[in-house]
């Protein structure tokens, strides 16, 4: 597993989900439309499993992912 600082995301009305690794994260995308963040997201977290890319960089774009799905838990 590749791990970062947990991300809290909106998993579903009333329901918080921490997220927090890359694996993770990649499995949570799957449901969220296809939307620029969201693309990049998962090839920064599959640049992580193929040893190219950092995970401060992958948790930074699943961030911007879960924000531009509108699921982000802000300021927490």
């Amino acid at each position: 597993m590749h791990w970062f600082k947990a991300v809290t995301i909106k998993a579903a009305p009333g329901m918080m989900q921490g997220v927090s690794s890359v694996e993770a994260a990649l499995e949570v995308m799957r449901g969220w439309p296809a939307k620029r963040n969201v693309r990049a997201a998962y090839i920064a977290c599959a640049e992580v499993l193929d040893g190219i890319g950092t995970i401060e960089a992958a948790r930074e774009a699943f961030v911007a992912a879960a924000r531009e799905a509108g699921v982000l838990r802000e300021g927490g």
